[in-house]
């Protein structure tokens, strides 16, 4: 499940991007600010956390390691170059999300429109 800031543009854009590269169908979206998202952000106690989260049964990982496990699912050419990201300190990998992450709303703005999902999509995004 990937818990996203929902009135992020860059974070919509990344939204996107994963829906057309996914080889598998079957990861759940959920807006971070939504009913659902807060009461998964409460329960694993990262309220204050402004990252992308990746839940994957009881465990929520943030930053980098969300990062690494989207790619990971997308598969292919990124999932390799997360693997090779990987050979860095974690620091500096979640240095560089805290940054990208500070700035993305300047880097693309609001969302211009809403996400054209298929039937099937749309039953993928939880709130």
């Amino acid at each position: 499940m990937l818990v996203f800031d929902g009135d992020c543009g860059f974070c919509h854009r990344a939204v996107q991007f994963i829906l057309a590269h996914e080889h598998r169908s079957d990861l759940l979206f959920v807006p971070r600010n939504s009913t659902l998202g807060l009461s998964l952000r409460e329960q694993h106690r990262l309220q204050n956390v402004e990252s992308l989260l990746w839940i994957e049964g009881d465990h929520a990982f943030i930053e980098w390691q969300a990062v690494s496990h989207t790619a990971a699912y997308v598969g292919g050419i990124y999932a390799q170059l997360a693997s090779l990201a990987g050979l860095l300190p974690s620091a500096l990998l979640n240095s560089g999300y805290r940054f990208i992450a500070r700035i993305r709303k300047r880097l693309a703005g609001p969302p211009r429109h809403c996400l054209l999902l298929t039937a099937a999509q749309q039953q993928r995004f939880l709130g």
